[in-house]
């Protein structure tokens, strides 16, 4: 049933519209210049695969599924368009994920404006009721949580799914509601298509045809049992769905698959599956308070060994049980309500359960956080009585939040600032200690660098990444001899680590022992055959052996995977006119 809306209702609504991008944009306006962090050297800096010099559907395609996260092919293609209209310029990557993190905003603000709706179609004459959907938009977009989601560049796949993923469950109550046949028709299909690119995104958005269907159940048939009995089908077809992602994603044994994930841990499944109880009531408390100085990227989470080592273990079990207790008690009685816990719970399951993943990430917590924003906001509309009051509180969270989140980023405007607040954070964290290491190497401070390389050796000794950096820093101070030795021992860890065998030749060659560096160099491209500096280097090393030929035709591989390779163009110039002296 359609209501009359209010004069100047639109206006207003696209007034606070407004409203939500300019103070979201001001809180991440200093973002922009941000430099890629962590995971976003892998995925788009040292990613040959997004980087498009024209548009076609190979490259497309290239980009979406070669890219080594390559079960996000949609977020892999933001990044490749991302690259052809400013190669590495920061600005337009974080320009985009802030205008998603907007558009996500917005489409929370509509979704829980029609599920109001849907719950009591009176709402939007209940002036206890009308700041809801604003306020839980407002609310959720300016945590300082989402900073992970937001500001690290590479959980555009995060946010970007989540974006998606509201759009999908929207555009299905648009279907619900409509009345006439083409507009089920657009909906529905809009539906189906959005719910590809949240799956395309991010695996997270497998939950979608579940959760389509409790909100189905909830909102639309009011939990009836005999509405669920009659349409058992349904279910099974969601569990069909939920079967072939597992195909997709786990492959034909996904048990198998699971346990295979565990091989290179520090975990075992049972640990993470009783540690992750501790983890999500650690999501809940930052949600609840997320000062600047709890957040990190890298927390130092211990494990959990049983149910009472350490005891918070079930003491969360508890908690979590009597959470889920409390939605089903809820369900008839406060339907709305019921369903948000449903939801933060629901949606964190895939990353904190079973699959082999690191223990804990705040971006976790993006999707799961909406509809918690939401129960958050209404609890106070219910129970607050005043409507100053009530204003009041809500835009006090707001202030304070957006300071947060503002303090919060710029903490991420240094690499070395940025890991230097980790390493202070969780100074046992080996991990941090190598970044801050990285960090400090590219700022040329190399002898600082081996220093926090070391200590994350002596925080664990088989790292091998603090083995293969120290062996770089080593290698710059002149020190040939001792980084080939840490090269040697990254690669006693791991055989195939493509990057120590190439820096293994390069200080090999560096000796003079140019055979042994062209043997690294072709290991190298076994493992790796479109390492452009790797064929680069082995034409050098050919070239200098007097395999003009072999030299030349490695400088060309190296410029078809990447045209504009200065080095190995102007290398290319000088192979060819040996060559034609020589004939």
């Amino acid at each position: 049933m359609n209501y009359p809306s209010k004069p100047n209702s639109s206006i207003r609504e696209s007034l606070l519209l407004i409203l939500l991008f300019v103070v979201v944009f001001l809180i991440y306006s200093n973002t922009f210049i941000n430099p890629f962090v962590f995971d976003d050297t892998q995925n788009i800096y040292n990613n040959p695969h997004i980087r498009l010099t024209k548009i076609t559907f190979d490259s497309i395609k290239r980009a979406g599924f070669e890219s080594p996260a390559s079960n996000r092919p949609v977020a892999n293609i933001s990044f490749a368009l991302n690259y052809y209209f400013h190669q590495y310029n920061v600005f337009g990557y974080h320009l985009v994920n802030m205008l998603i993190h907007i558009a996500a905003g917005i489409l929370l603000y509509f979704f829980t404006k029609i599920t109001l709706e849907t719950v009591d179609p009176l709402t939007s004459f209940n002036r206890s009721q009308k700041w809801i959907p604003f306020f839980t938009a407002l609310v959720w977009l300016v945590h300082p949580i989402q900073t992970q989601s937001v500001t690290y560049i590479v959980q555009r796949m995060n946010s970007l799914a989540a974006m998606f993923y509201v759009l999908t469950l929207l555009l299905y109550i648009k279907f619900r509601l409509a009345e006439k046949i083409w507009g089920k028709w657009a909906f529905i299909v809009g539906c189906i298509f959005s719910g590809i690119l949240a799956v395309g995104s991010k695996e997270t958005a497998v939950t979608l045809p579940l959760f389509i269907f409790l909100y189905e159940w909830y909102f639309f048939q009011d939990l009836s049992w005999t509405w669920l009995k009659r349409h058992l089908h349904y279910f099974v077809g969601v569990l069909i769905l939920l079967s072939f992602f597992s195909y997709l994603y786990l492959g034909k044994h996904p048990i198998e698959s699971i346990l295979s994930g565990y091989a290179y841990r520090e975990f075992t499944l049972g640990q993470r599956v009783m540690t992750e109880f501790r983890v999500v009531i650690f999501y809940i408390s930052l949600l609840l308070f997320p000062h600047p100085s709890r957040l990190n990227l890298n927390h130092d989470f211990s494990l959990s060994l049983s149910l009472v080592n350490p005891v918070g273990t079930l003491f969360s079990i508890v908690l979590i049980a009597s959470l889920f207790v409390l939605a089903v008690y809820l369900a008839k009685r406060d339907s709305l309500t019921s369903f948000c816990i449903f939801w933060f719970l629901g949606n964190l399951i895939v990353e904190s359960s079973v699959i082999g993943l690191e223990i804990i990430f705040e971006h976790r917590t993006y999707l799961p956080s909406m509809l918690m924003s939401l129960l958050l906001v209404q609890l106070v509309c219910r129970y607050m009585h005043r409507r100053w009051l009530r204003l009041a509180i809500l835009c006090a969270v707001v202030i304070i939040l957006s300071i947060w989140t503002y303090q919060r980023n710029i903490v991420w405007q240094n690499n070395t600032n940025f890991w230097s607040d980790v390493v202070s954070k969780t100074p046992h964290n080996y991990r941090a200690h190598n970044n801050l290491g990285n960090a400090l190497y590219k700022q040329g401070r190399t002898a600082e660098a081996i220093e926090h390389y070391l200590q994350a050796l002596r925080i664990k000794p088989d790292y091998v990444n603090a083995h293969y950096n120290l062996g770089n820093a080593l290698y710059k101070q002149g020190r040939t001899a001792e980084a080939i030795e840490y090269y040697l021992q990254a690669l006693r860890i791991k055989p195939d680590f493509e990057e120590a065998h190439y820096n293994l030749g390069n200080a090999l060659y560096k000796q003079g022992r140019t055979a042994e560096a062209i043997e690294y160099y072709l290991q190298t491209l076994r493992i790796k055959p479109d390492f452009e500096e790797a064929h680069n280097s082995l034409a050098i090393a050919l070239f200098r052996k007097g395999n003009i030929e072999g030299a030349i035709a490695h400088f060309r591989k190296a410029l078809r995977i990447n045209p504009g390779y200065v080095d190995a163009k102007n290398n290319l110039k000088k192979a060819l006119m040996m060559q034609q002296q020589k004939q």
